[in-house]
């Protein structure tokens, strides 16, 4: 049985040294939590100090990685939670327009150059379609760890907090059409276009629905209770009781916790304070340990197998990030600074890939859909993993660049 505990302490532990390397050596924290993460995982080593090897011992392997998910999970919802209560109606109205094209174009561009080029190259459908739709996803958790880090405030802050909270619900869009039809190329059925466009449409839907309903309850409880013991009790609950519902009705517990943050903050906009002070204590440390585990699971030796297609999804996707952003921000009539540099905020991906790479590995790696869907599986697995590494340690830190040449952010 594995020690949970012990291999959480670790990671704690882990997340300390590196917070103070990234002090030192003025990196943000993200980044430095990824590398921690990677040398907890074993994949730059592998030392046998006689009898049992060290990885048996230390090291996270996928068993203790898949007790310890838990913990993933409560870090998106905090995270995704914390977004929603950034996207004011006041404040999107006012940029409103700019916002919608970026997200767009942001989403749209990184999945038309993935999955063009790969299809061009390996001439391979399902795994263009694939890693095009995970491609068009921003980790919202890197992104927004590096705000908070560095304190950033400011009209380029805003426009990046509200892209990423919306940037996932098109990219689920894109990601569940594509598994949809993959699946069918794999049980060589007719494919049903109906049906893939009304599948994801429903569960994002539904997954807006929980999270209103279940955000109005909260903020009424909210607005009455005046401890501030007692708010952290009722937004622990909405974390837990909004993504487990979610999971149980195959709904994204991501945009459910992000519409409960949104409709608390729109009831009464003075509830945001009370939500960044119940979690401040809160949230450094599941981000850290997000973090963490997510840098653990990379295994960096499969590169030698994977180096050329993960090095043509890296490529495109920072591509059609950077341009399909600072496209959407020219024909939104964004600000000059915004449309300078918002596409390079935008990198970031680490949370997004890794969570849609288990799903892929849920799909089609049981060998359901034969040999070449696990094929498909392990493939795309591999891909992102390596690839979200240098996306996660060079994204946040342009992110720290752009706030910081815009004026928003402090040291």
């Amino acid at each position: 049985m594995v020690n949970a505990l012990l291999y959480l302490s670790e990671a704690i532990l882990a997340a300390y040294v590196m917070r103070i390397v990234s002090i030192k050596y003025k990196i943000p924290s993200v980044s430095a939590y990824v590398v921690g993460g990677v040398l907890l995982g074993g994949s730059l080593f592998i030392w046998h100090p006689g009898g049992q090897s060290f990885s048996e011992q230390w090291l996270f392997t996928r068993d203790i990685l898949s007790e310890m998910a838990i913990v993933t999970q409560i870090a998106l919802a905090l995270i995704a939670l914390s977004i929603g209560a950034e996207l004011e109606w006041k404040l999107l109205r006012t940029m409103g327009k700019s916002i919608v094209h970026i997200t767009v174009f942001g989403a749209a561009l990184p999945f038309l150059l993935v999955a063009g080029s790969i299809w061009l190259i390996w001439h391979d459908a399902a795994l263009a379609l694939i890693l095009g739709a995970v491609s068009s996803a921003t980790a919202p958790a890197a992104t927004v760890a590096v705000i908070q880090q560095y304190r950033a405030k400011g009209p380029l802050t805003s426009t990046i907090i509200a892209v990423v909270g919306l940037d996932d619900a098109i990219s689920f869009m894109f990601f569940a059409f594509s598994l949809t039809l993959v699946k069918g190329f794999y049980q060589q059925e007719s494919f049903n276009l109906m049906h893939a466009a009304l599948l994801p449409i429903w569960e994002i839907v539904l997954s807006l629905i929980i999270g209103s309903v279940v955000g109005f309850v909260v903020a009424k409880m909210l607005m009455r209770e005046r401890d501030s013991e007692g708010n952290l009790f009722i937004l622990a609950f909405l974390i837990l009781f909004v993504s487990g519902i979610s999971i149980k009705l195959h709904a994204s517990s991501l945009l459910a916790n992000m519409a409960a943050g949104a409709v608390i903050v729109n009831i009464n906009p003075q509830l945001k304070k009370k939500i960044r002070l119940s979690f401040s204590s809160l949230t450094p440390v599941f981000y850290a340990l997000f973090f963490i585990l997510g840098g653990a699971h990379l295994d960096l030796s499969s590169l030698t197998v994977i180096w050329k297609l993960g090095l043509v999804y890296f490529v495109c996707r920072a591509l059609g990030k950077v341009l399909g952003a600072s496209l959407g921000a020219y024909t939104g009539k964004a600000s000059r600074k915004i449309r300078k540099l918002i596409g390079i905020s935008m990198l970031p991906q680490v949370g997004a890939a890794v969570a849609l790479a288990l799903v892929v590995e849920q799909e089609f790696g049981g060998g359901e859909f034969g040999p070449a869907a696990s094929e498909l599986a392990r493939t795309i697995f591999n891909v992102l993993l390596v690839t979200t590494f240098f996306t996660e340690f060079v994204g946040p830190y342009l992110t720290k660049r752009a706030l910081f040449e815009a004026g928003e952010a402090r040291e």
